[in-house]
C-alpha cells in the first residue's frame, strides 16, 4: 500500500534514525513501516510526508505530484468526517455497503463518519482508491 516511503527518503538522502526522531518512534519501528512490514497509522504517515514536504497521495503512489499547493501540514478530522460521508452519499453507498467493500462493520464506518476515530490508513487508501478521490482532500489538507 506504502510505495514510495523508502524511495522519498533515499531521494532526500535522509537515514532512518533521522525520520524516526522527527516522527517521535523508535529507528527500528520505523523501519517495519517503511518496508510495509505493518501498516502505518495515518497519523504517523501524515508526519512522515509532513518531514518529506509531499502529499500523501504521493506516498501511496496515487500521483506523481509531490505536494499539493496550498497544502495544510494537519489532518482535519471534522473536514474528513463531512468528506467521508459526502464521498460516500454521492456514489449512492450506505454505510453498511462500504463497510462490507471495505471488510469491516457498518459501526466501524459510522465511527470514522462522527469523528470517533480517525479513519485507518487501509480503508482511507481503499476509498480514495474506489471513489477516485485525494487523500489528501479527504484529511482536509487541500481544499
Amino acid at each position: 500500500m506504502i510505495q514510495k516511503m523508502k524511495e522519498i527518503r533515499q531521494d532526500c538522502d535522509k537515514r532512518q534514525q533521522e525520520v524516526a526522531d522527527y516522527m517521535g518512534i523508535k529507528r527500528s519501528t520505523y523501519a517495519v513501516l517503511e518496508n510495509n512490514h505493518n501498516i502505518i497509522p495515518l497519523n504517523r504517515l501524515n508526519d512522515s510526508a509532513n518531514f518529506f514536504d509531499v502529499s500523501i497521495d504521493y506516498v501511496f503512489g496515487l500521483t506523481n505530484v509531490r505536494q499539493y499547493e496550498n497544502s495544510r501540514k494537519e489532518i482535519d478530522r471534522e473536514i474528513t468526517r463531512q468528506r467521508l460521508r459526502e464521498v460516500r452519499k454521492k456514489n449512492n453507498y450506505t454505510q453498511s455497503k462500504l463497510a462490507k467493500f471495505l471488510n469491516t462493520f457498518p459501526s466501524v464506518w459510522c465511527d470514522y463518519e462522527r469523528s470517533r476515530y480517525l479513519v485507518s490508513t487501509t480503508f482511507i487508501y481503499e476509498f480514495a482508491q474506489k471513489f477516485n478521490v485525494s487523500v489528501d482532500w479527504l484529511l482536509g489538507k487541500i481544499d
